[in-house]
């Protein structure tokens, strides 16, 4: 009898436990009365702010490329760089991200080498001044322009790449298009 008992109580124990866990996942809230301030919550992830707005494009003097050059402008970005190492014309909107221009009496066999290169990949032949293509080497994808512009009668390559986006390299592509003697 005394085990018979002590099974009792232990059995009794345990389902009173038992009860008890299952009551405690039953308990509703208080119902929330008018005027009470709700419960702190954690707050939601503010959204990201928007990025700003691309820098207003000026225009910019090309006469650093030398005489041919003479009174040329383009349209480009508050901050943008010329610079001249003969025979290096560039101009650049970032660090990274900029463009050159050169003689280019052979133009069009250039852009017909494109696709020999195997990192090139997506060539767009837009028109016969304009080249566009991605290029997937070891560095990453880079996107890339090569237009023909007339200086003076001459023509030249206006050409260049980014590794940020298309978006810039769209950007720089508008630069090559804006040039013109003012």
């Amino acid at each position: 009898m005394k085990q018979t008992a002590v099974l009792a109580l232990a059995l009794a124990t345990v389902l009173s436990t038992a009860c008890k866990k299952k009551d405690e996942g039953k308990k509703a809230e208080p119902a929330a009365k008018p005027g009470d301030k709700p419960a702190d919550k954690p707050a939601d992830k503010p959204a990201d702010p928007p990025p700003p707005p691309p820098a207003a494009d000026k225009e910019v003097d090309l006469s650093a490329w030398g005489a041919p050059f003479a009174g040329f402008v383009a349209m480009a970005p508050e901050g943008t760089t010329v610079t001249f190492d003969d025979p290096s014309r560039q101009l650049a909107i970032s660090e990274e991200d900029f463009l050159s221009v050169s003689e280019a009496p052979y133009y069009a066999d250039g852009v017909k080498g494109l696709a020999s290169d195997k990192d090139n990949s997506n060539i767009q032949i837009v028109s016969d001044t304009e080249a566009r293509w991605e290029r997937n080497p070891p560095l990453g994808k880079q996107w890339n322009f090569d237009i023909k512009i007339d200086v003076g009668g001459a023509a030249y390559s206006c050409n260049g790449g980014s590794f940020t986006s298309a978006a810039v390299a769209d950007k720089l592509v508008a630069i090559c298009k804006s040039m013109k003697k003012k």
